[in-house]
Formats: C-alpha cells, structure tokens, sequence
C-alpha cells in the first residue's frame, strides 16, 4: 500500500477548500488516512502549507474532567483526543488556551489570537471562546477522518442558545489560577454526555457550508464555521433537543428529553 505523503495532505486539503490564511480548527484520527510517511507531523505539515504561516491550524486539545486532579497545566497536561492533537500541542512555539476542560492548541500567526483569554470567558465553549473566535474571524471547522460527532465546535451552539441540559460541575483548580489548589472552580454551561451531531452534516451540506475530499483512507470535511453557527442556532431556536439522540436505550438524551418535558 502506498504511504501518504505530506504532499498529499496537501493536495487533499485544497481540494476541500482550505486556502491561503485560513484559520482552521481541526479534529482528526491519524489511524484513519492509513500509512503516512512522517506520520503525524506530516498531516500537521501538510495543512500549513496550504494554510501558510499568515493564518493558524489549531486542535483540541481536550482534557479528562476530573474534580479530583491531576490539575490542568497548560504546559504539561495531554489531550485525549489523539496524537495529531498531541504533536502540535508539543510543537515549538505552539500556543495553548487556558481553559481546564476545553483548551484548544495553536500554530501560526494567528495562533495566539485565537487562544487568548479563554480563561476569561465566563463558559468552557461560550463568547469569547476560541471555538466563536473561529466564527468571528472567519475560520473553518475541518475533520480528518472523523465524523460530525467529534466537532467540539457544536457545544458552543448549545451554549448560545442556552440549552437546558447543560450543567454546572466543580472542576479542579488548574495552575494558572492563584488560589488554593484544593478549592475547587466551577464550571458553567458544561456540555457532558451524548449527542448526535451526525445527521446535521446533511443540512451543512445542503448549504454548501460543507467541502470534503480523500486524503489516503479517509475524508477531509471541512466546514465554514459562520455558516454552521447560523444553521445551527436556527435549528436548536426550534428544538432545544436537536442534537439529543432518539436511541431509548441511551439514557443520557432519554433524561434531557425527560426534563424538558418530553421535548420533540
């Protein structure tokens, strides 16, 4: 089988409608595109140089919610959500939100823009996060090899449209924070359990809000991100359980819809 190369990604990224200055926020499963020659900086590489330095590609670099610790530093703690994520967090120069749950990693010009004062916003996903930064500025959402499910991006729709299923939780204190290291923070509008973001990928495609093209195994989705907050806010303004799945053995969705009442 013929290994993917960072030329690939490249092509495969342009071809799905990144450009020159794009800030793209990205999610991805690097055992899904197949053999990459250079692995998972040659994805990152790739990207940038259809991106260029003038723009920023930025990961999720999500963290375990644990009340209990090991508290959140922005140098040290990993992301959970795979290696991709992980190496561009490591990259020098890289920079990294603060935000114990939902930090987000940055490089490019527009890096540290787009990862300033998140600990400032008064929610994990809200206003003045980076996730409706990359609204305000333009920017894209992109999935690499992932489904619509893995769009962290989605919560912070929830969030504007203040749905009831949100919670409010503790968290631990993390070490940007002055304080006692055991009293505990909290956390508003935190977006826990399962959802069902899959079968809005169709009305993003309707829209034309959505390009997607191959790179190796897998498909690189990529989505404007304006687009997708308009979309979605319209659709959870009539539903409040639009993303809420429909499956009644999930018991997470089976309660939020419960709690409103039964909602449609």
């Amino acid at each position: 089988m013929r290994k993917v190369t960072r030329e690939d990604v490249a092509f495969g990224a342009y071809l799905a409608g990144l450009r020159e200055g794009d800030i793209v926020l990205m999610h991805s499963a690097l055992s899904s595109v197949g053999m990459v020659e250079g692995g998972a900086d040659a994805i990152i590489d790739g990207l940038m140089d259809v991106i260029g330095q003038s723009g920023a590609l930025a990961v999720s670099t999500l963290t375990h919610y644990y009340p209990k610790g090991p508290r959140y530093d922005k140098e040290t703690t990993p992301t959970n959500v795979g290696i991709i994520a992980e190496t561009l967090r490591k990259r020098p120069g890289a920079a990294r939100s603060l935000n114990p749950t939902h930090s987000i990693a940055a490089i490019g010009d527009r890096a540290e823009e787009l990862c300033a004062d998140h600990e400032k916003c008064a929610t994990v996903c809200g206003e003045g996060s980076p996730y409706t930064k990359l609204r305000d500025l333009g920017g894209k959402v992109a999935l690499l090899g992932v489904d619509m499910n893995r769009n962290t991006t989605l919560h912070s729709l929830e969030d504007l449209e203040d749905c009831s299923y949100l919670e409010t939780r503790p968290a631990l204190r993390p070490t940007y924070m002055e304080g006692d290291p055991e009293e505990p923070i909290i956390l508003e509008k935190f977006p826990p359990g399962h959802r069902d973001f899959l079968h809005f990928t169709q009305e993003l495609r309707k829209i034309d809000a959505l390009r997607e093209a191959p790179i190796g195994n897998a498909m690189f989705k990529v989505i404007d991100a304006k687009e997708m907050f308009r979309l979605g806010r319209e659709f959870i303004a009539r539903d409040m359980m639009y993303f809420m799945c429909r499956n009644e053995n999930c018991a997470y969705c089976t309660n939020a819809r419960a709690k409103q009442g039964g909602a449609k």
